[in-house]
């Protein structure tokens, strides 16, 4: 009797386990199983996974689909909206254009756009000084946050169709600053568009241009574009749905299509950015290689990867705008990620020697649990497979 209850108490104790973990090593496979799985549950339309270790791709997976009405699979080199993953491309810029001498992330932003001379806080008194340069990648400029009042100007009338030197005009003259620059962190979108428009003023370019000339064309990400006609309408196969999960139905449904503007006008400079998982890969590779590109020549000194890295004073992000996810035991930032609204994640783990892009098109706080688990997963089955010593039989 005794027996026949240990066995029983057994096989409870196996039931509860969770699917997924108590059956199987973790591995390359069962990511990719936990991908069909979630397209098939409905927790995400679809989306690609792109994995290195050690600087050499160990999985490419495509999952799900880019239209699920009309059964169109995404394929590696589908091209996505990578919404705020944009952000810390413009950090590599700026940090690239302040190596060629073309500003100083240190300076007041005054330097470079007058019109933020006398600048206000919101209660009306004068700032006691203007945001710094570096300060809006890391979001400690004072502006306004995307989370408070007016904060997400992209959506905002006064914004539309025009170009991004008058947005940013009327930011000066019209958005005070909600804190004393440097002294709280607000993620803000506002303080990207302001940092876009110094990268115009210094280069003499407009930033869809610069963005192409200061990182898609050296680091060949030939499908990194800002989201505006000419190269949208280009793409053979168009651009993937958005999706969203109903609150009602608890369905994935639509969005209102977004028409892509003319090359001229503004849209989130920190948010509107379209790319691919290989485009990302080569960025993030560069990040690996401390900025060395694959024929041995330097993006960015090995100074400039070190600033860019090292943890900003305040708050969560690295000087560059990648988010520190982890540090090690002596304090050392080791794993660097970023998400984007429309449903993608980077991260690079300098510990494992992993990088990995998750590109999807269904909002994030919709696939928030998914894109957790998934990267857990990917962390250990690289542990697994790859790092811990195989097992002799």
């Amino acid at each position: 009797m005794f027996a026949i209850r240990a066995a029983v108490l057994i096989l409870v104790v196996l039931l509860q386990v969770p699917s997924g973990h108590a059956d199987e090593r973790p591995s390359m496979q069962s990511v990719e199983a936990f991908l069909q799985k979630s397209v098939e549950k409905g927790s995400v339309a679809g989306g690609v996974l792109l994995v290195y270790h050690r600087g050499e791709p160990i999985l490419e997976a495509p999952f799900g689909f880019a239209d699920l009405e009309a059964g169109k699979p995404y394929k590696m080199d589908t091209p996505v909206i990578i919404a705020s993953i944009s952000k810390p491309l413009i950090g590599t810029i700026l940090f690239r254009m302040q190596e060629a001498g073309k500003l100083n992330l240190d300076a007041p932003i005054t330097e470079y756009l007058p019109e933020f001379a006398d600048p206000q806080m919101k209660s009306g008194e004068p700032s006691p000084r203007p945001p710094k340069v570096g300060e809006l990648l890391t979001h400690t400029s004072g502006f306004r946050s995307d989370y408070e009042d007016g904060g997400r100007i992209w959506f905002q009338d006064w914004t539309k169709e025009r170009p991004l030197s008058e947005v940013v005009a009327g930011v000066a003259k019209n958005i005070p600053l909600n804190r004393v620059p440097g002294t709280k962190y607000a993620y803000s979108g506002i303080g990207t568009d302001v940092a876009a428009r110094i990268g115009e003023v210094v280069s003499g370019e407009r930033r869809n241009a610069f963005l192409q000339s200061e990182l898609a064309e050296p680091l060949q990400m030939d499908h990194t574009f800002y989201f505006a006609k000419t190269r949208v309408d280009a793409l053979p196969e168009g651009m993937p749905i958005r999706y969203y999960r109903g609150s009602r139905s608890g369905k994935l449904l639509r969005y209102k299509k977004r028409l892509p503007l003319d090359d001229e006008f503004y849209s989130s400079s920190g948010g509107t950015v379209v790319s691919t998982a290989e485009d990302l890969g080569r960025w993030l590779l560069m990040l690996r290689s401390r900025g060395i590109l694959p024929d041995g020549s330097r993006y960015l000194s090995a100074a400039s990867m070190d600033a860019m890295l090292h943890p900003a004073p305040l708050g969560y992000n690295a000087a560059g705008g990648l988010f520190i996810r982890r540090k090690n035991d002596q304090g050392v930032p080791v794993l660097y990620a970023h998400t984007g609204s429309s449903g993608t994640n980077v991260w690079i783990d300098f510990e494992q020697d992993v990088i990995g892009i998750m590109l999807t098109q269904t909002r994030a706080s919709d696939i928030k649990p998914f894109r957790i688990e998934l990267q857990d997963r990917v962390t250990k089955a690289v542990a697994s497979e790859y790092l811990e010593p195989a097992v002799s039989k």
